[in-house]
């Protein structure tokens, strides 16, 4: 299995390539994240980027190529592992290093279902898994909370928690998106 700690900066994990750009870091390989990937088509099981992927891509059109050059590294059923930090949260805002807000829907915007979803019901989202001819797809999500606000909403269903989330500002530090590309098989013959 290939498993791929991408932007790992000084936080190596054992079993997976660490990349990242910075030498200093000692990474195992060094690599612009911006740009191709050095790894074959279809050859990696899992990516795992941990506050990494809101410093990539400031333009849209290098952001979109991203992820064009994820789904080409990643296997069928190839899994993203993305911690970011929450878009209402102050931590998001200070670091200008940020360039990008990454939602779980912005994420699952590559999926080629939920685009056709979209097309099928008027929508109007972007449908840019159609439009890259990539398809990823959200498949879990989770909210890590600030410890006064879980104490808060101790005791309160999930519909109310996350209409709080997205009321409140600094109610959720960081959000755990977890997607996996899926592939046509090719070389199959009837």
């Amino acid at each position: 299995m290939i498993k791929l700690n991408l932007g790992c900066g000084y936080n190596k994990l054992e079993g997976y390539i660490n990349v990242d750009q910075d030498a200093k870091c000692n990474p195992d390989i060094v690599a612009d994240l911006e740009a191709v990937l050095p790894f074959e088509d279809s050859s990696v099981d899992e990516i795992i980027m941990y506050h990494v992927l809101e410093h990539l891509g400031q333009s849209t059109k290098v952001y979109l190529s991203v992820w064009c050059e994820f789904y080409r590294v990643l296997k069928n059923k190839g899994v993203i592992k993305i911690t970011v930090p929450h878009w209402q949260h102050e931590n998001f805002h200070h670091d200008p290093t940020h360039v990008r807000k990454v939602t779980p829907i912005g994420v699952d915007m590559f999926s080629q279902e939920r685009n056709m979803n979209t097309i099928k019901t008027g929508g109007r989202e972007t449908t840019l898994g159609l439009q890259l001819g990539i398809d990823i797809g959200v498949t879990d999500v989770g909210y890590d909370l600030m410890p006064e606000f879980e104490r808060t909403m101790k005791g309160q269903s999930h519909n109310a928690v996350m209409q709080e989330i997205n009321r409140v500002n600094n109610a959720c530090y960081q959000v755990n998106i977890h997607a996996m590309a899926h592939k046509p098989m090719r070389g199959l013959t009837k």
